[in-house]
């Protein structure tokens, strides 16, 4: 399987507090070819190689950040390793089943040198009648240099953190659990799968360097919504709130 993307998106790198520090525009190209075995209906594994670059450009700076650069690029070139094994019923709003995902790559990176990458995440789900209960997880990791605006991880946004701003915290090392229930509303609607309503409990952090995993400091966000299963996707129509951050409502299409 090969593959290759281009993406642009503006971007914002925020203080600890939540003040907007610099706006920044972020291209990211990738390409690779990927040899793999399906394993029929349990999953597939697969290995690698892959490239990718990044380029960061800030178009507005606030007076405080005395030291942002004017551009910050990198480049990695690796091998990776890749298994899926996935026995969820359905891709959205599933009702029972698991599925656990884990990836790992060394390479060579431009900005650091020899890098290593580790990717986890696992998701169970149980129903008890029209109820659902949803146990997410994952932990992510990468040995490389923490330059603005470049953390390999983004945390925030609707069951990302919720109550955080999409990408508000920034790091080469997340860890994130989210607790949803949701329950199956009576009826078959004719525009969608089905309806939902539901509620998430969320933890998580985002850190510059392995050194601060000791210290686990970690944000709390929480989301309650109504969901539809739709021909283009999960619909989420709901309220969101962190502690640590704000109160918002969302209009979510895709999957958090």
């Amino acid at each position: 399987a090969g593959y290759a993307s281009s993406e642009r998106r503006d971007g914002t790198l925020y203080g600890d507090n939540g003040s907007e520090l610099a706006r920044y525009k972020r291209t990211t190209a990738r390409a690779g070819i990927d040899l793999g075995q399906p394993w029929g209906r349990f999953g597939e594994f697969r290995i690698g190689l892959g490239t990718q670059r990044v380029r960061a450009t800030p178009t507005l700076v606030a007076a405080a950040l005395t030291n942002a650069p004017s551009r910050v690029q990198a480049s990695e070139t690796g091998l990776r390793l890749a298994v899926v094994v996935d026995q969820l019923d359905f891709a959205n709003f599933p009702q029972r089943g698991y599925r656990l995902v884990g990836e790992a790559a060394i390479g060579d990176n431009s900005d650091a040198g020899h890098f290593q990458r580790v990717e986890a995440s696992a998701m169970a789900v149980k129903t008890f009648g029209r109820h659902s209960v949803s146990l997410f997880t994952s932990a992510r990791g990468a040995s490389q240099q923490q330059g603005a605006a470049l953390g390999r991880y983004e945390l925030g946004g609707f069951q990302q953190l919720s109550g955080y701003r999409d990408g508000q915290l920034l790091g080469n090392y997340v860890l994130f659990s989210r607790l949803t229930w949701y329950m199956r509303l009576a009826g078959t609607p004719t525009v969608s799968r089905a309806f939902f309503v539901g509620a998430s409990a969320e933890a998580g952090n985002a850190y510059a360097t392995r050194d601060e995993l000791h210290n686990t400091s970690l944000r709390a966000g929480m989301s309650l919504f109504f969901g539809a299963d739709t021909g283009l996707g999960p619909l989420y129509l709901g309220l969101t709130h962190a502690p640590r951050g704000q109160t918002g409502v969302v209009l979510f299409i895709g999957r958090p």
